[in-house]
Order: structure tokens, then sequence, then C-alpha cells
């Protein structure tokens, strides 16, 4: 009754203000999914029930948590880290959901992306590469069996969900190590696959859960498709590109797989100094009614808060000391814009027209007016690449000039200071901070260039010395703002940690050239 009586008042709220409200019609799809990454930027309990209220009244009827080492493992206890929850925060969090009508679907990795259970000694064994902890060697069945059925039971454990994710994508190190590679000669990497996949399904089938897994390595090796479990559901994630590329999607559309898709709001190459904003409003509007137009069972609004991928220090053996995620996404905080997107293409069976959608949230939830959103549309039209560094100067990733991408990025910002919203401050301040914080990133990398160049030499140092000294004031007050606005958004470590992480390169120049004026 709660709920029926949420979207009659959505129904009402949509004739009065003509604000689309994602609980007014239900769409196509059952599964209505957001998604939550903890491998880094832990977000405090009370701004996940924050984030659950919201989604969940505008249509969104399932989370799907990849807790990591943030879980609270008990008999596993190696693998939780500083930013962990207790069991008793996990619980009262899936009783919040649950009362709220959003089921939780944990997501517990076991083959590809392991890296924070096999960076463990404990674990090691389990590498499909010695000097690599992101996979397990799908040989070792036995091994892995034994270790994941623990770690399953102890997460599902706390998840009454039927349905168990056990990720599986990513899987590159098919077939490396030297029996892998036999196997792989001889029946092909399909068969590595699947044989590993079905034991963890097993695993799940025994705890009565239904699994589910990422489609993109059956799609890229579909040899032995016909052998995983019936009842097996497979994510087809796509982030803005052509419907087959991993492989061909008509492989699982003529066997009548139950297929859920899954497109993104964060994702590469967004890190901490950019976010492809039009790419992501894109993917919902294209990707959204593929999914409608194949009968997908399911949708996923994955939100990544870094590559996946990490960096290693090691000592001798390949011991792994510490290990650095790539690439750091700004925090979910600033991106209710993209939430609300999600919630309306997941939900109105309407065709998603991010334009419209984002003008319309312009006037509704910050209170601009007509030319403050298209200001706000001009923002996330903006286009922001990647920035490479060469000893010839500095382009982004479509080939653009540096300077030509700074100049573009402070007449955007300027814009944006100048806009005045009625409500929603908060949020249209990470706008304005998430640009800042570009802008003094590429005023890094126009100084990094000169370093990198063939001409620069030691009666060059002053000069950079003075920009990296303004910059680095500039990053102190950044570090401010971004705490302030975070806080209690993310866990207070992870606040301290994403401080740190973004400007530590340009510290290190700054040392390097202080140490060469003495």
């Amino acid at each position: 009754m709660k709920y029926r009586f949420l979207n009659i008042a959505a129904a009402l709220l949509t004739l009065l203000t003509g604000i689309v409200t994602c609980a007014a019609r239900t769409g196509d799809f059952p599964i209505r999914a957001f998604h939550l990454d903890f491998r880094t930027e832990v977000m405090t309990l009370d701004a996940m029930k924050r984030l659950v209220d919201r989604i969940s009244e505008q249509g969104i009827n399932t989370l799907v948590m990849e807790w990591e080492a943030a879980f609270p493992f008990d008999k596993h206890a190696t693998l939780s880290n500083a930013s962990a929850f207790t069991r008793e925060e996990v619980i009262s969090f899936v009783d919040y959901c649950s009362g709220r009508g959003v089921e939780v679907i944990p997501l517990q990795n076991c083959f590809g992306h392991c890296e924070y259970i096999l960076q463990h000694e404990r674990y090691r064994a389990l590498r499909e590469d010695p000097k690599d902890p992101s996979q397990v060697c799908p040989l070792k069945i036995a091994e892995a069996t034994a270790c994941f059925s623990e770690l399953f039971a102890e997460v599902a454990s706390l998840h009454p969900s039927k349905y168990f994710h056990i990720g599986a994508d990513e899987t590159y190190l098919l077939g490396l190590c030297g029996n892998c590679r036999a196997v792989a000669d001889r029946e092909g990497k399909s068969r590595l696959f699947v044989d590993y996949v079905k034991a963890m399904c097993d695993i799940v089938h025994r705890l009565g859960k239904t699994p589910v897994i990422w489609a993109d390595i059956i799609l890229k090796y579909p040899e032995a498709l016909d052998e995983l479990p019936d009842d097996l559901i497979f994510v087809d994630w796509n982030y803005g590109w052509e419907p087959d590329r991993f492989g061909k999607l008509a492989n699982l559309f003529s066997r009548g797989v139950k297929l859920w898709g899954a497109p993104a709001l964060r994702s590469g190459p967004d890190n901490i100094y950019l976010t492809q904003w039009k790419k992501h409003f894109d993917n919902l509007a294209v990707f959204v009614e593929y999914a409608r137009e194949h009968d997908y069972g399911g949708m996923i609004e994955t939100s990544w808060s870094t590559s996946g991928t990490y960096g290693y220090w090691f000592d001798n053996g390949y011991e792994i000391l510490s290990m650095q995620p790539v690439r750091l996404v700004y925090p979910m905080s600033a991106f209710r814009i993209l939430e609300a997107a999600c919630c309306e293409a997941f939900v109105t069976d309407a065709p998603f027209e991010p334009e419209a959608f984002v003008r319309r949230y312009a006037r509704t939830e910050l209170g601009l007016d007509d030319a403050g959103a298209g200001v706000l549309w001009r923002y996330f039209s903006m286009p922001q690449e990647t920035v490479t560094v060469s000893d010839s100067g500095a382009k982004d990733a479509s080939g653009r000039d540096l300077h030509e991408v700074i100049d573009e990025c402070v007449r955007m910002r300027d814009e944006l200071a100048r806009l005045k919203p009625r409500k929603g401050a908060e949020e249209a301040a990470h706008y304005l901070l998430m640009l800042d914080i570009r802008i003094n990133y590429l005023r890094f990398k126009a100084v990094e260039a000169r370093y990198q160049s063939a001409s620069f030499d030691r009666s060059g140092i002053p000069e950079l010395m003075s920009g990296l000294k303004t910059l680095l004031a500039e990053t102190r007050t950044l570090d401010r703002r971004f705490a302030r606005l975070n806080g209690g958004y993310l866990k207070a470590r992870e606040i301290e940690y994403m401080n740190t992480m973004r400007s530590v390169k340009m510290k290190l120049l700054y040392e390097r050239l202080t140490n060469n004026t003495r």
C-alpha cells in the first residue's frame, strides 16, 4: 500500500508540475537496479540510506552491492579493510532497503577482479599468475571451491535476495599459466572459463540462490556456452559502444538465456579530473532502448569508483606491500542528475532524451531559468578527454592543444559560477568543484609538458617552481572544498585518501625541482 501511494503521488506531481517522475510508470524491466562499488570511495551508512530513499522513490527496486573489502568477513577476516562495515551495519542496511521495496543483490567476485583477495599471502596459491593477483587460476577448482564456498556463504547469510552475482568479467589472464595454456590450446579458452564458472554456480545453487555473471567473456569465447546452468543470468554491460563489442549477442539471444543489461553512470576514462557526462547520458538513451527492443529482463546502472585494475609495490618474491587503484573517479555525491536520468530511462516507456531531461532537471531540481538550463546542458556537453604529455607538448585524446582545452574549461567555469540556483545549491557546488579540479590538473599538465620538453634544462626550474607553488596552494583550497562537500557522504579516510592521491604527482615534481635548486 505504501508504494502504491507513492506511485499515485508521483503521477499527481507529474500532472501538476511537469516533472517526469520515474515512479509514475514501471516500464518493461522487472529488475530495475542501481550498483554501488566499494573497491574505493566507501560511503557512510547514512549516505547509502539517503541514496536508497531517492532511487526507491523513483522506481528502482534492486541494489547490486559490490562490498569488496568493506564487507565484515568473519572466517576470512584477512580480507576486511579499514573501511569495513560491521555485520550489524550490513544487516541494518539490507533491512532498510527491504523496507523501501529494494532488494539487495550481493556481488562477490571469484574469478577476475580478485585483487583484494589474492593480494594476501593466505590466498596466493589461487593466482593464475604469481606476479598478478587479479585472477584465480581456473584449473584450481578444488581449492577455489573450498575458499569461495565459505566466502559466498558469509556474504549470502546477510543478503536474503534470491540472486547472487559472482562477477566473472574481464578474465584477461585466461590460458596464461602453463597448465591453463595447455588446456586452452587443446580445448579452447571457453572450456577453461565455463568449467570454472560452473563450479562457482554450483556453490550458489547449494545456497539456494540464482547465479548472475557479467556476459563479456562468454560472448568472447562462446563455444561451451550450452554447458552453463539454465538458470544463470547474463548481464550485458555496454557503456556506449556497438552491441557486439565482446562477441555476437545472437549467441545468447538464440539460446533464450536470461539477460539483463548494464549501462554506466561512471566508467572509463572518467577519473577525478574528468567526467564524460555526455557519453553517460547518451548511453542511457541508446542502450536502454536497445535492451527494451531485445526483451532484457532487467537493467543495472553500474557506477565504478575505479578502473578495477591496480598498480603494485612489490618486495622480493613478488610479495605485495601495497596496491593502488588505477583511476580514481569523482564520488557519487555529484551524480544525482545521472541517478535521476537512470531512473527515468529505466522506468518510463518513452525514449530517453538527454537534452530535454537535463533542461527539465535544471528547472525543477536546481531552480534555474531557461538560460541557466542552457548553461548546464553546455557543461554536460563539453568534451572532457584524457591529456597526454610528450616531449613535443600536450594534447587531449581528440588532438586538441592543451591550452585550447584550458581556455574552454575556464570559460565554462565562469558561466557555471554565474548561475544562481534557487535550490540544490550543494549539487551545483559539486559541478563547479569538479571543473575547478580539472582546470587545476590541466594547468599542472602544462607545467609538466614544459618539464618533459626537449628544451628543458636547469635554467627553467625557477619558472616551473613558481607555477607549481601557485597550483599547490590551489590544491589545498580544493582539498578543503572536497572535504566539505563530501563530509558525511564518504567515510573520512576515503576523503583523506582521495585528496592525497589527487595531487601526489604535482607534489613529487615540486619536491624534485626543489632538490635540484640547491
